[in-house]
């Protein structure tokens, strides 16, 4: 747990000659530790968030700072498929010393630009706002497509590999460090009833079918910020991991967020479903915007997308879970469990719901 003073002293390694008003803290997100400061230079205030990287789960920092740059300067050039739709893009704010990042004795620390006038959501609103979203991230890829994937470090290796978390889980399962696998006994049997979604993907890959395309890679809704006074969509944030993976992926992972009716770790699996006038909404959103560049196959896969992702999302809780917490953050016992039990519930409901998940080429 950083204390006030640490804080203190990393923000004003960003200062830039202002004057340090306030700092505090902003409880967003499963990775990072993240602050707002407020600001005073000549007159007039402004705002930074302040984060200070997870190590643990990230590596090769410089490896990370170096997608995020290179990824927010192809954003910002305005490229065909980008034209008719402009988002504000992510603004890193260098160290006093120049570099993007600042190294302390308790970390390394990055600041971005605070969007002001900008709202997040962690439930979908409705399907005008899930459209949005989807043209955001669609135009998010397009506006990419021209980034070689090659030039971006895999910030942590294997993450969009299905058959890679298999692995990891049977790994989990075999040590059973924490002793927890006899109480998921339901849970495993459901995984290894589904192996068959968690090859699809890479299969193609491998057949060539399913081309390497840079992806945000973490498409939750509330990694859009939206216009607080015309609710549109205007910035796409958390890009760590922005790197190659498979288009869908994305498409998927948006899919999976905004379409649950349910909190993420909800225990009562009789509240989890799915709205389908949201996913239709997704759908369109995602043709719109990113429908000109995918390939037949892409848009083959599009109906089991969202499962793939779901499926492969509840593993990572489960396996969490089974090696004791160690990389998304709990507050409660059990908590990764209850997210994966949920993922798996929506998992079983899409099967249910196949005809609603085709893509709109077929209906």
């Amino acid at each position: 747990m950083l204390n006030s003073t640490s804080v203190h002293e990393a923000a004003l390694k960003f200062s830039g000659g202002r004057k340090l008003l306030s700092v505090e803290s902003l409880h967003r997100g499963h990775i990072h530790e993240t602050f707002i400061s407020t600001w005073s230079s000549d007159g007039e205030t402004s705002r930074m968030l302040h984060q200070r990287m997870n190590n643990q789960v990230f590596q090769d920092i410089p490896g990370l700072m170096h997608n995020l740059k290179r990824v927010t300067a192809q954003l910002r050039l305005d490229t065909w498929r980008a034209r008719d739709y402009q988002l504000e893009v992510l603004e890193v704010i260098a160290a006093n010393d120049g570099e993007a990042w600042a190294t302390l004795p308790d970390g390394a620390w990055r600041t971005f630009t605070f969007v002001d006038g900008t709202d997040t959501f962690d439930h979908c609103q409705g399907s005008e706002q899930a459209y949005g979203a989807a043209v955001a991230f669609g135009n998010f890829q397009a506006r990419l497509f021209d980034l070689d994937a090659r030039e971006l470090v895999e910030t942590i290796p294997s993450f969009f590999s299905s058959t890679h978390r298999l692995r990891q889980f049977q790994a989990a399962l075999r040590a059973d460090v924490k002793e927890r696998a006899r109480s998921v006994r339901p849970e495993i049997e459901f995984v290894m009833g589904h192996t068959h979604l968690l090859e699809l993907v890479e299969t193609g890959q491998a057949q060539g079918r399913i081309p390497v395309r840079v992806i945000h890679g973490d498409t939750k809704l509330n990694n859009v910020l939206f216009d607080q006074i015309t609710g549109a969509a205007r910035c796409i944030v958390d890009l760590d991991t922005c790197m190659p993976g498979w288009s869908l992926y994305d498409f998927g992972d948006l899919v999976r967020f905004a379409v649950s009716v349910s909190a993420e770790d909800e225990t009562d699996l009789t509240r989890v479903g799915l709205d389908q006038d949201i996913y239709r909404a997704i759908e369109a959103g995602w043709m719109d915007s990113a429908g000109a560049f995918l390939n037949a196959d892409e848009l083959e896969l599009m109906p089991l997308a969202a499962a793939i992702v779901t499926l492969t999302v509840g593993l990572r809780f489960l396996t969490d879970h089974l090696t004791g917490d160690e990389y998304f953050k709990i507050q409660r016992e059990n908590q990764n469990l209850d997210r994966a039990r949920v993922q798996f519930e929506m998992v079983r409901i899409m099967e249910r719901n196949g005809a609603v998940l085709a893509p709109v080429t077929s209906r």
